[in-house]
């Protein structure tokens, strides 16, 4: 009978994350040249993060930046010696796509694009300011498809500054009518009588509850029909 095998450590922290990196390539370093950024190629991921991406620590004997607050943002990988570094005259590879939200693009094309969108709805404006401005930036020909792939510039906002009443839970049924009353904001929602909320089809004592207890929850903004769903 063979020893049983232990379990391979499940990296859950970026300290441990960078740790790893490094010892790895300590023991690799004939092939290693040192680590670069990934940054994940979506929408939600934060302007200080995508501009980051594809930046490179050569110095073994320091840690990485710490580029990332949450492990989804990005990750630090391997950047290997180039052929000729290796002792191999053959030129490299040409760059190969990367994952992203709208499936796999070349980090040279989409990024720009993701960097665009998110110096747009990162500015310190109002939201219809910065709505203003996603519905009237140029699109390059590229970005455009990546707008299609997106489901159109009116969905990417709705990601970033959903209307109020589309946040509140368990009223889906309910949302079509506060609409028509003009009930879009946490102040006109509260300013509403019982009555008149639990007159709409789908509102019952609980669901009442809920909505009170929501708008009661949001303390900035209450007069905006939208809200904010931007990560920084």
């Amino acid at each position: 009978m063979s020893a049983a095998q232990p379990k391979p450590k499940i990296i859950t922290t970026i300290e441990e994350s960078q740790n790893n990196k490094i010892g790895t390539w300590k023991d690799n370093q004939d092939v290693v040249h040192g680590l670069q950024f990934s940054a994940t190629l979506q929408l939600r991921t934060p302007l200080r993060v995508l501009l980051r991406h594809g930046e490179i620590h050569t110095n073994i004997n320091t840690k990485p930046p710490k580029i990332i607050k949450e492990m989804w943002e990005g990750i630090w990988v391997f950047k290997t010696k180039t052929f000729r570094e290796l002792g191999c005259d053959v030129d490299e590879v040409a760059p190969g796509t990367h994952a992203s939200d709208v499936g796999l693009v070349l980090p040279a094309d989409y990024l720009p694009f993701l960097i665009a969108i998110r110096r747009v709805v990162e500015l310190d404006e109002p939201i219809e300011n910065r709505i203003k401005k996603l519905r009237e930036m140029p699109m390059a020909s590229d970005w455009k498809t990546y707008i299609e792939k997106h489901g159109g510039i009116e969905k990417i906002i709705r990601q970033f500054f959903p209307e109020f009443i589309d946040t509140i839970p368990k009223i889906s049924a309910a949302i079509d009518e506060l609409s028509e009353l003009g009930l879009e904001t946490p102040n006109r929602i509260a300013a509403a009588p019982d009555e008149t909320l639990l007159s709409i089809k789908g509102i019952g004592q609980s669901k009442l509850k809920t909505i009170r207890d929501y708008c009661a929850g949001i303390t900035k903004n209450r007069d905006a029909d939208r809200v904010e769903n931007v990560i920084r």
